[in-house]
């Protein structure tokens, strides 16, 4: 088993997302880790979570999602006001039933591009409730031509793009699961 960025009763405790950035060897963002409790049962979050073609329907940067057994195309769109860019990658789907969910970078763009989710269930919690845990990394440089004008010229930015992803997609698992 993996090691978990939080343990799962400080994020029950929380009353909120928690979030934590990595940096890499070279001090920039490369990854962040977030948790939340969500108040549904495992099953039906892992359920939210195994649909992996319908998050173009639940995270707004997902254009287009293509499943094909165990693997998946996504198509991302970046909008800043009148201008978008459009970029993909093919990625490896990594199932461990009710536990695990990771969609591992084969090719295209963001390179290296991690997105894994995690499941544990609480117990002893009075109402079912389950820690969500996402972790997303990629290289940053390797984005289109608008993100890396915007990151060259305004490099705070780098700071929030990988919680901001992993807030995201939280936020989408959690609402999907909670919705009735």
């Amino acid at each position: 088993m993996t090691t978990l960025p939080f343990p799962p009763e400080l994020v029950a405790a929380a009353g909120g997302p928690l979030v934590r950035l990595v940096l890499g060897p070279d001090g920039r963002p490369s990854g962040a880790h977030a948790a939340i409790a969500v108040p549904a049962p495992l099953p039906r979050v892992w359920a939210v979570l195994a649909e992996i073609e319908r998050l173009p329907e639940r995270v707004p940067m997902v254009h287009r999602v293509s499943v094909d057994r165990d693997q998946v195309a996504l198509q991302l769109r970046f909008k800043v006001s009148l201008l978008s860019a459009t970029f993909g990658f093919a990625a490896r789907i990594i199932r461990e039933e009710e536990r695990l969910l990771e969609l591992r970078w084969i090719s295209g763009e963001p390179r290296g591009i991690c997105l894994r989710n995690e499941l544990v269930a609480l117990s002893g919690a009075p109402t079912p409730l389950t820690i969500l845990y996402h972790t997303v990394s990629f290289e940053m440089d390797s984005l289109g031509w608008l993100a890396k004008f915007f990151l060259r010229h305004h490099p705070e930015i780098r700071f929030g793009v990988f919680p901001g992803t992993a807030l995201t997609m939280l936020d989408a698992i959690r609402a999907a699961a909670t919705r009735g």
